[in-house]
């Protein structure tokens, strides 16, 4: 087996969870990484929880965010380390840094000192704020990025504080999105033969996941409640007798088949429950009755039965129970290890096979490990410089002029045949990178993310993560159960190279669409499936939405009060997760298939993700951390172990603040800030701190009442405390930094009109974009326009399929004919 990314070298310099998440996963791949560390090594070695007594080596969230790499120990003030850091630069085709770009400028690492000696170098910078802007330098932690970001504002419950995610997600989801736009940005680099900067945020990556505070001010005027003990349409969490399961339903068949499923068909005609505002009004009455119910069953006896009824229900497992469920265990999902110091260790793997086959990494290296053979090498390294490729397709590379294309992704087509929310994502990432995106509904079966419309006229044009999600794509309507609808698919897959669905896996057999027979069609297609459980597995067949998969991570039994049961994020669930998992398995996908390409072969293939294990993925650090220490921390609120204060706090005007305070001089600072020299005597004693932690909380608390939020947080960065201002979707589209960093981009479309939209958490110093240049399409926009593009259909043979419903514009339950 080819690895993805083998011959892809990398230098880590990054410290943290970010970075390093970013770097693993490129090496996890296939690539060779080099991690550099300090003497006293990278500082995720000692944030906990440890396998036993507290050692460097074995810090769980260290070992989760490092496997495949080779350590080696760099004294920066040694001249001879010094010659080795340069010569692993000129080495690298990638250095990932958790610096901004300025801060690296100051040592000589900055893009244009690197690029000076190596202009084919990617230089990533994985960091809170982005390399500029007004908070380029400001202090960030999983708690901050995600009041900043938009999920603590809709975490928890409306008469409670707002809480953070239970896993690091904001950290783990940065380091995917810098993982997809380095690999976007060594694209570019392969056929024009530049690198790049690549910049990204944390703040940016919290807000494109989190999406429903802007877009619902944006397109209501409200940001929405903090409601997340209860899922929309509504979903619910539900005891049962040996712990909780998720009842999930987003359609209106889903809930009338749960109404049945609980014996309780009279709600489908209560007007209490006519609709999914108003199942939402009464949601808790709902919420009540249906745990009734299943309090006397168990959670997988419930689970199970549901899903013969094909409602999406969830699990809520323990760290425990993830580690053991069956589709992980069946498709041998984790990645066991023995490691010298912490013994046994079990951790996610990749969530996705090329075909049956998993890519492997290896085991997380001990401080310097490979420091001795990294310098017994560096003597024998040669490397020449590869001259441009062109992409596989022909359409890729260099314009016949010689021009370098605009957008790194220009030349690749896509067809996408996913609904909702994760498949788009995954192709909106490729759509804004310049790629041919052809987004294919029908108008027998629309895409089921445009309800939600804020009108009763044209409703399916109105939802706005619907026209976020589907921006710079041409939407074409297609039935693909009907031969000449399942045709033209078949007729664009010949010059495509890439498709993407995520149905279950008996759907695409049923149109005439299997991988087995697009790939007779074209052999380097690549093809990536995203159900719910994967393909393969006794749970297949199980439907599976965003809360579906979040529940099955096991981030609701880590998210919630510490006396209270397991919540919703609130958000989107698992989709964005999957989302920019599967734009980073297509990327590798074709850096894998330019290396066959180079070995005479074939390139294409078939994608197996599974939306469970890429949710589990930004778990992993928790996982870990239980399958080494048997430690599982459950519900904790906004609690951390070696931080305090670590909180969320209440402001003016309904506002909420997080404060974070990481190290003694912080905390100092906060006291003196705060007039509490009577503090500053626990200011070196995190002991005395964590014992006293509910009355400093209280006493912050009486202090953050009287402030604004936005105006303490930055008093309090000034002094250099990680702190956030809790902000809705009006505090998103209003804070400066965002701003001054063009982070919202308006867009006008034809029922919805002006709206603001977030762009991708990345930024490129060689390229502008992503350029914003088509609007979400209405039903149906493009078709003739692609079909007269893309296929030999006549103007004639293209009126009769309209004529026939095959392609349209306006959904058939709409037309009233």
């Amino acid at each position: 087996m080819i690895r993805a990314l083998e011959g892809l070298r990398v230098l880590d310099i990054s410290e943290g969870l970010a970075g390093p998440f970013a770097a693993k996963l490129l090496g996890d791949l296939g690539a060779d990484v080099i991690k550099l560390e300090s003497p006293e090594g990278d500082e995720a070695r000692r944030r906990g929880p440890f396998a036993g007594s507290e050692d460097i080596e074995t810090s769980a969230p260290f070992l989760y965010a490092n496997t495949s790499k080779r350590s080696v120990v760099i004294d920066p003030s040694d001249p001879d380390d010094q010659a080795l850091q340069s010569r692993l630069i000129a080495w690298a085709d990638v250095v990932v840094s958790h610096e901004t770009e300025a801060s690296l400028s100051t040592r000589g690492l900055g893009y244009e000192q690197l690029s000076a000696g190596n202009p084919r170098v990617v230089l990533t910078t994985v960091t809170g704020f982005g390399s500029d802007g007004p908070y380029a330098d400001w202090q960030w932690n999983h708690l901050t990025a995600g009041a900043v970001g938009g999920f603590t504002y809709l975490c928890g419950r409306e008469d409670r504080e707002p809480l953070q995610l239970g896993a690091s997600v904001t950290e783990t989801l940065t380091g995917a999105y810098a993982a997809v736009a380095t690999l976007i940005a060594v694209h570019a680099a392969q056929k024009h033969g530049r690198g790049d900067h690549v910049d990204v945020s944390a703040i940016e990556a919290a807000v494109n996941a989190a999406l429903l505070p802007v877009q619902r001010y944006d397109y209501t005027g409200s940001s929405g409640s903090r409601r997340a003990d209860i899922g929309p349409s509504p979903s619910f969490i539900l005891p049962t007798a040996d712990g909780f399961v998720g009842a999930n339903v987003l359609t209106q068949a889903q809930w009338e088949m749960l109404c049945q499923f609980f014996g309780k068909p009279e709600f489908i005609e209560d007007p209490l429950f006519a609709d999914g505002w108003s199942r939402m009004e009464n949601s808790r009455d709902l919420a009540t009755q249906l745990a009734e119910q299943t309090r006397g069953r168990t959670a997988e006896d419930v689970f199970h039965d549901a899903q013969t009824w094909r409602i999406p229900f969830g699990l809520i497992p323990t760290m425990a129970d993830v580690l053991n469920l069956l589709p992980h265990r069946e498709r041998e999902f984790f990645f066991d290890f023995e490691h010298p110091r912490a013994g046994r260790v079990r951790m996610p793997g990749v969530p996705w096979m090329f075909g049956d086959e998993r890519p492997v990494g290896s085991r997380t290296p001990l401080l310097g490990e490979h420091t001795g053979e990294v310098r017994s090498e560096v003597g024998e390294w040669t490397w020449a410089e590869p001259s441009p490729q062109p992409s596989p397709s022909g359409r890729g590379g260099q314009k016949e002029s010689g021009e370098i294309p605009q957008r790194p992704l220009e030349g690749l087509r896509l067809i996408d045949l996913s609904m909702f929310m994760s498949g788009p994502m995954t192709s909106l990432i490729f759509a804004d990178g310049g790629a041919d995106v052809i987004k294919v509904e029908s108008v027998q079966r629309i895409d089921g993310w445009r309800a939600g419309g804020a009108t009763d006229d044209f409703w399916w044009e109105w939802a706005p993560q619907f026209n976020w999600v589907n921006r710079n794509k041409h939407g074409i309507t297609l039935n693909l159960t009907e031969q000449r609808g399942s045709d033209v698919i078949r007729h664009m897959v010949k010059d495509a190279d890439i498709l993407v669905e995520n149905y279950t896996p008996r759907v695409m057999g049923n149109f005439g669409l299997s991988y087995e027979e697009l790939r007779e069609i074209n052999p380097e297609l690549i093809m990536i499936s995203m159900p719910g459980f994967g393909l393969t597995g006794t749970w297949s067949h199980y439907t599976a939405f965003a809360n579906t998969t979040e529940q099955m991570s096991g981030l609701p039994h880590l998210t919630g009060y510490a006396d209270d049961q397991p919540i919703f994020s609130g958000t989107t669930g698992g989709d964005p997760l999957a989302g920019v998992m599967g734009a980073l398995a297509l990327l590798s996908a074709l850096e894998r298939r330019r290396r066959l390409h180079a070995r005479g072969e074939a390139g294409g293939c078939h994608i197996d993700l599974s939306q469970t294990e890429t949710a589990t993925s930004f778990t992993g650090e928790a996982v870990t951390a239980y399958s080494i220490s048997g430690d599982d921390p459950g519900r904790r609120g906004n609690y951390h172990p070696r931080m305090a204060p670590h909180n969320t706090y209440p402001c003016m005007d309904d506002q909420w603040i997080a404060i974070a305070c990481e190290t003694d001089a912080q905390f100092a600072d906060l006291a003196r800030l705060m007039g509490r020299d009577d503090w500053l005597e626990m200011a070196s004693d995190f002991v005395h701190r964590d014992a006293a932690r509910e009355a400093i909380d209280a006493a912050i608390g009486q202090y953050t009442s009287s402030r604004d939020a936005g105006e303490l947080m930055r008093e309090l960065q000034e002094l250099g405390i990680a702190a956030g201002a809790v902000y809705d979707g009006r505090g998103l589209l209003e804070d400066q930094h965002l701003q001054a960093r063009d982070f919202f981009i308006t867009q006008q479309h034809t029922y919805a009109g002006a709206r603001r939209y977030p762009l991708q958490p990345y930024r490129f110093a060689h390229w502008s974009g992503p350029e914003v240049d088509r609007p979400s399409p209405t039903l149906g926009r493009d078709t003739r326009e692609v079909l007269a593009r893309l296929t030999s259909l006549t103007e004639a043979e293209v009126d009769e399929m309209e004529a026939d419903d095959v392609i349209g514009t306006i959904p058939l339950g709409e037309r009233g004919d």
